[in-house]
Order: C-alpha cells, then sequence, then structure tokens
C-alpha cells in the first residue's frame, strides 16, 4: 500500500528507537530515551500496519506522533513511547504469502487466514503489554500506566479487535479498518463472484466455515455487540467491552475494498446506543479509496497528542 502521507521526517529523525525479542516478536521501541526525567508516567502506543506491508510502513507515523508529543506542554509530566512489529505472516514472520492473498489472488481460505492472521496480532497486543515494560524500564525508573492502538487497514481490523477485548487499551485510531469482519467478506465474496455467494450459501460454506463464524461472533466487534442482540444486551456489552474509551475511526468515502458501508451500522449504533458510554469520532473522506493519507495520519497525531494532554489535566486534578 502506498503510503500517501507525509514520510519525510524519517530520515532526519533523532528520536531512538531500540530492537527488543519479546516471546519471539522483535519489536521495535520509539522515543524511550527522550522521555523527559520528571515524567512520572509512559503512555505506550502500539501501531499496526496494513496487509502486505511491514512495521517500516508505520514508522514515519511513530516518528510524528513522538515530534509533536515532544513539542508539548504535557511531554515534561507524561511520557511518550511507540511499539511496532510485524504482523503475523509478514515481514520477518511470513511463513506462507499464498495466506496473505484474497479469493481473486488465488487464496481459497482468505477469509480464514485474514481473520486468523489479525486476531493473532491483536493477542500479540495483549503479551506484548505484559513485557514491554520489563525490556524497556527493567529497573522500573518509569511506569507504563496507559496502552493506545491504531493501525492502517489490516492493522485497523487488528485495533478494532484490542479495543474490544483489551481492557488496559484505553484508545484507539482505526484507519481504513473495519469493525465487522462478516461484512467485509460478503462485499468481498459478492466481488469475487464466489459460487457460494451466488448460490446464496456463503455463510456456512468453506468459503466462510461455521466453525470461523463462531469464532468471529465471540471476537469481533459487530460479533460480540451487534449481531442478535437486544437493546439492553447490546447496551451492557458496550459498557463492558467499550465503555470510557476514546475511538477515532477514519474511512475512505470511496474505498472499495473496506467499504465504509461495512462499518457504519457498528458505529451508527456505537454512537446512539453507545452515548455517554463510550467516545467514538466518525471521519469520511470524500473521494479517497482505500488509502491512509496526509489528512488521516495528522488527525491520528492529534489524537495522540491530546490523548496524553487529557491524562496529564487529569493528574494534576488529583
Amino acid at each position: 500500500m502506498t503510503a500517501l502521507f507525509d514520510t519525510k521526517c524519517v530520515s532526519n529523525s533523532n528520536i531512538s528507537k531500540q530492537k527488543h525479542h519479546v516471546a519471539g516478536i522483535e519489536v521495535t521501541v520509539y522515543g524511550a530515551s527522550e522521555i523527559a526525567q520528571s515524567a512520572s508516567s509512559v503512555i505506550c502506543l502500539f501501531l499496526l500496519h496494513p496487509r502486505l506491508e511491514t512495521l517500516a510502513y508505520v514508522e514515519p507515523i511513530a516518528l510524528r506522533c513522538l515530534h509533536a508529543h515532544h513539542a508539548s506542554s504535557s511531554q515534561s509530566e507524561r511520557g511518550l513511547i511507540v511499539a511496532s512489529f510485524d504482523q503475523r505472516n509478514h515481514g520477518a514472520r511470513l511463513v506462507s504469502t499464498k495466506a496473505n492473498e484474497a479469493w481473486r489472488g488465488g487464496n481459497e481460505l482468505h477469509a480464514i487466514d485474514m481473520f486468523g492472521i489479525y486476531q493473532g496480532t491483536s493477542h500479540d497486543v495483549s503479551l506484548l503489554i505484559d513485557h514491554i515494560p520489563s525490556y524497556v524500564f527493567p529497573d522500573g525508573e518509569k511506569t507504563v500506566d496507559g496502552w493506545l492502538c491504531a493501525g492502517v487497514s489490516l492493522g485497523g481490523h487488528a485495533t478494532w479487535l484490542s479495543l474490544v477485548n483489551e481492557p488496559r487499551i484505553k484508545g484507539g485510531v482505526v484507519i481504513i479498518g473495519c469493525p465487522d469482519f462478516q461484512s467485509v467478506m460478503v462485499h468481498r465474496a459478492w466481488k469475487s463472484k464466489l459460487k457460494s455467494y451466488q448460490e446464496d450459501k456463503f455463510l456456512g460454506s468453506v468459503d466462510y466455515p461455521k466453525t470461523l463464524d463462531h469464532t468471529v461472533r465471540k471476537t469481533d466487534p459487530a460479533g460480540i455487540i451487534m449481531r442478535d442482540r437486544s437493546q439492553t444486551e447490546r447496551s451492557t456489552l458496550i459498557k463492558e467491552r467499550l465503555g470510557g474509551k476514546k475511538v477515532l475511526v477514519l474511512s475512505g468515502g470511496a474505498d472499495k475494498l473496506v467499504p465504509y458501508n461495512c462499518s457504519k451500522p457498528f458505529l451508527d449504533l456505537l454512537k446512539s446506543e453507545g452515548q455517554g458510554l463510550v467516545d467514538v469520532s466518525d471521519i469520511v473522506y470524500d473521494g479517497i479509496g482505500h488509502d491512509c493519507t496526509e489528512e488521516m495520519v495528522a488527525e491520528l497525531v492529534v489524537f495522540v497528542t491530546d490523548f496524553l494532554a487529557a491524562g496529564t489535566e487529569s493528574k494534576s486534578k488529583l
């Protein structure tokens, strides 16, 4: 995926980079050396790359978040580190090129492979939350007391899973990602002219097995909160899974790969029935396809900066 955002900060950045091997995952942590001595706590932001990319894709975004934070007034009280890693079956973790392809690319297991990859990445985020502080601050000199997650495309899908399944993730930015896997796969099956779709047998077929559907329903945001739920159940689940969290969703209005219409029913539900429970901002860019643009990255950077500033203000009032 071509990066349609400013990447020039990479070549001239003096932000520190540390590589850690955590439970078999090579993780790059940005910004640990620049944390102010006076900062009493640290927020960690996970950045997750798109399908067919590597952690190198999100490095410019990590550096921009850190530059913006270092220029803010909150940096003296609260530090920021950014962690990134290759998603499962990507980059240094690649085991099957075919498994990253779609139906049109000749992968008959597309739905199973895709969900498994980003579900696994979400599990990796939870694992790394457990262990990153021990690697980055082994003497306990700083406390990591907050966790954010953001991602693009496949990374955006994984961010949604972390938001609903990992209580320690308190905020997230989803760029051209979707909270409703089933909806995206139905749309893709239609575009791919799968026989199972044309015969109206897609759900429960070999293309989308019942066992996959069972996993999606207990893991995916729409599956957990929206599908086959009463209003009372939905409200309870929104509070349990997303209560108190802050979410920014950035979508392309002309996206044909992950259409906004696949996300809209779930987002409308959060904005109506989740009002007062979860803070959701939903921005759609007219004329933009399945791309991460400069405007989207700028919004992500502001989100992260504001999140840290808000946390600093909260602590100052205690």
